[in-house]
């Protein structure tokens, strides 16, 4: 299935499926962003709306400016299959991005997989899966609006913060015409724009500081790839996870100089994971998977195992420069 995508049910077809469902459960992917959370907590907000039984589930651990946003207890950890009469996933193309959960995509499930990546092995029962969306936010925004309920300060808010995310505030390559309609029409709706671009883009703490002081004093550049290399050890020395490093490749890209970024990460012994980002005329998809990954044509990546970081690193930079 990889590599191909299953016809899409219309967005009326995917309401009338949550319409009908009493007990629901939602996920998205392991180290979720802005708009794994996003998508998926506006629609847990949307069904507590229509008073369905709804939780959503997530092993993850939030980073300091996540939990700005995301309140603990919105999230639950054990998910009891027979508790559920439907399973839905958003911003997750495989079933290994749903780590512990992807067993309960199956097929004598009900099950609906809503996503915006290419390379979607990840299929359910029912499907929204289109790359021309710049955020799954965008789609989930859409499915809400024929389930016809009343989107709030809250839910705008959520789906908002993960437009903004995913599109760099509006500066990422996969930004469209759809992405500033969207846009317009959440802060319609109330979304509080203030709020979320303060803290999302113009407040750090001071560890959040030393997490970027340790970008701009590691990272390299040579030729036209910028990139940063961060193993177990520097995650030790700065007291934080590696989700705390994600935005790394973003930040590099901004160099004038580099048309590529990327950064490793190691998550765990001998296991790392790659965030690529590719200025406009550029792509960093077909280089993801070629790593086992996916994504963007500006933004992707990969998880992979190797005796070295280095080796991971060189082998990056191999297939950059083949392009």
């Amino acid at each position: 299935m990889k590599g191909k995508i299953k016809m899409n049910n219309t967005f009326k077809q995917i309401s009338d499926t949550i319409k009908k469902a009493k007990n629901i459960a939602i996920f998205t992917h392991i180290n979720p962003d802005f708009d794994a959370f996003g998508s998926a907590l506006a629609l847990y907000f949307a069904c507590k709306k229509m008073n369905k039984s709804v939780s959503f589930f997530s092993k993850a651990n939030l980073t300091e400016k996540q939990e700005v946003f995301i309140d603990k207890s919105w999230i639950n950890e054990i998910c009891n299959e027979s508790d559920f009469d439907l399973f839905i996933s958003t911003d997750t193309p495989s079933k290994n991005r749903l780590g512990d959960y992807g067993y309960l995509f199956k097929n004598n499930n009900e099950t609906i997989v809503i996503d915006h990546h290419q390379n979607v092995d990840l299929v359910g029962k029912y499907n929204f899966i289109n790359t021309s969306f710049s955020s799954c936010s965008e789609i989930v925004f859409k499915i809400i609006k024929a389930l016809k309920i009343n989107i709030d300060q809250q839910i705008a808010s959520l789906l908002y913060l993960g437009l903004s995310a995913d599109t760099g505030s509006f500066m990422n390559t996969n930004t469209n015409s759809c992405s500033f309609k969207t846009a317009y029409e959440l802060s319609k709706l109330g979304a509080d724009l203030a709020f979320i671009n303060q803290n999302q883009y113009r407040s750090f703490s001071i560890k959040e500081i030393e997490i970027r002081k340790y970008l701009y004093e590691n990272y390299k550049i040579l030729g036209e790839c910028a990139y940063i290399l961060v193993d177990l050890a520097a995650l030790k020395k700065m007291a934080c996870s590696k989700a705390d490093c994600d935005f790394y490749s973003s930040e590099l890209i901004s160099i004038k100089e580099a048309k590529y970024s990327f950064s490793i990460i190691e998550s765990n012994k001998n296991f790392y994971e790659i965030s690529m980002r590719a200025k406009s005329g550029y792509s960093v998809r077909d280089i993801a998977n070629e790593l086992g990954g996916g994504g963007h044509i500006g933004a992707a990546g990969a998880k992979v195992e190797a005796e070295s970081i280095e080796a991971v690193k060189d082998k990056i930079l191999q297939l950059i420069n083949k392009r």
